[in-house]
């Protein structure tokens, strides 16, 4: 056979050399696509990790909100030989236990408590907590106030006293209002709710026209106007002096993400709706939530704030029987059982709720990310609550399942120190 003249930079390759740089062309190729998805699948999970840290921030920001306003605009007594009368809730809202819930509504004629709640009330042995102020509420009056000084007239109106322009907050045409006189100098008289003829709300008129029922009467007296809702169509009268907001864990009927482990929920805010005593529209703050622990914080000094007065207490949120379990904190020396009768008693009374609450402490476990069949969360359980700080009785140990522990998990934590309670004002 005729050897080839042609030179060797001309030559091609062999069918060997073809297969052998097609296979490490294809075994290069496949090891791209792998590195490639395995990148794909980690972005997807680390971005799924943020969208729930932001979730998180975003929602949790709202509980703190309503945690810090807990008692604003509350009145703590009626007028002398004065009575009122106001629904609160419908206690056929909640689907289940709804005698239990029914003890979150307040008492006719009695002061409304700043805080209620239970444990193990909702979902997935949660807590479940009440938060009472006018500010809770969704409708933009809900943000706005003013207030009555004695005297504060006007001669080129020709009127009596008038609220007080802050064009920060003023409040507009039509909201409904309510009004409490305060009296810094007479205790009898302070944080009173004005009502006229059983009515204790009213339509705001910013021209100043004030009924002469809601005016001061005395130097000595300041009335105070809080927004309760906005006045809507057709025009519905406040359900009660003040907004509420709740918080829950509850499996949604509809609309779970996938994505969410077993045995989780989404925690929700619900407001009381004025014009029927239900939820209405439930707003969701997050989603994939495993449980919800409160624990309370609480001095032993009415009202009283020293430097060694800081927490004496802590407790856990009341049971549907209103027992409480009670661990002293570092130091203290005292007896649990009488404790816990006390701030039994002070969960139930008002006026003792706001002296003597300090502090309220939050613990929500929550989802991180989706679910990865490579990854076993290190611990079987969870310790929930803060039992560095004297709350070992007050922990709940939660125990993740088999197909729980492929997620990873994360535990927030919110403290707050309410300004709007007597005990956090001295």
């Amino acid at each position: 056979m005729k050897k080839s003249t042609l030179p060797s930079s001309q030559k091609g390759f062999t069918l060997v050399e073809l297969i052998v740089s097609m296979a490490v062309f294809i075994i290069i190729l496949v090891i791209a696509a792998q590195t490639f998805d395995t990148i794909i699948k980690q972005a997807s999970k680390f971005a799924k990790i943020e969208e729930s840290n932001v979730e998180g921030v975003v929602g949790l920001e709202v509980l703190r909100h309503d945690l810090e306003q807990m008692g604003f605009g509350l009145f703590w007594g009626l007028l002398p030989s004065h009575t009122l009368t106001y629904p609160e809730a419908d206690t056929s809202n909640w689907p289940t236990d709804t005698t239990n819930y029914a003890k979150t509504n307040d008492l006719n004629g009695v002061p409304p408590r700043a805080l209620v709640g239970f444990n193990a009330f909702s979902n997935f042995n949660s807590d479940l907590l009440s938060i009472k102020a006018t500010t809770v509420g969704q409708s933009n009056a809900s943000q706005r106030w003013t207030y009555i000084p004695y005297n504060n007239y006007s001669t080129s109106s020709g009127l009596g006293s008038r609220p007080v322009t802050l064009p920060a907050y003023n409040l507009q045409a039509s909201d409904r209002v309510i009004t409490i006189r305060n009296n810094f100098n007479n205790s009898d008289d302070d944080r009173l709710l004005i009502d006229r003829s059983g009515a204790f709300s009213f339509s705001y008129n910013t021209t100043g026209g004030i009924l002469d029922e809601y005016l001061p009467t005395d130097p000595l007296q300041l009335h105070m106007v809080y927004g309760i809702k906005s006045p809507g169509t057709p025009v519905v009268e406040p359900r009660m002096p003040f907004n509420r907001a709740d918080f829950f864990v509850r499996v949604p009927t509809v609309g779970l993400p996938k994505y969410c482990s077993e045995n989780t929920g989404t925690l929700y805010k619900g407001n009381i709706e004025h014009n029927d005593g239900t939820y209405g529209v439930l707003i969701p703050l997050l989603d994939c939530v495993a449980d919800m622990q409160v624990v309370l914080g609480w001095s032993l000094n009415a009202g009283v704030e020293k430097a060694q007065d800081s927490v004496h207490v802590f407790s856990s949120m009341p049971a549907t029987d209103y027992s409480v379990s009670v661990v002293p904190a570092a130091g203290v020396s005292i007896s649990a059982s009488s404790v816990a009768t006390d701030i039994k008693n002070w969960l139930q009374d008002p006026k003792a709720l706001r002296e003597h609450l300090k502090m309220v402490k939050v613990y929500i476990l929550v989802q991180e990310g989706k679910r990865d069949a490579g990854y076993t969360y290190p611990s079987a359980t969870m310790v929930i609550g803060d039992a560095s700080n004297g709350e070992t009785a007050l922990t709940n140990t939660y125990t993740f399942t088999a197909e729980q522990r492929r997620f990873r998990w994360k535990l927030y934590n919110i403290i707050v120190r309410p300004k709007n309670l007597v005990s956090n004002q001295r």
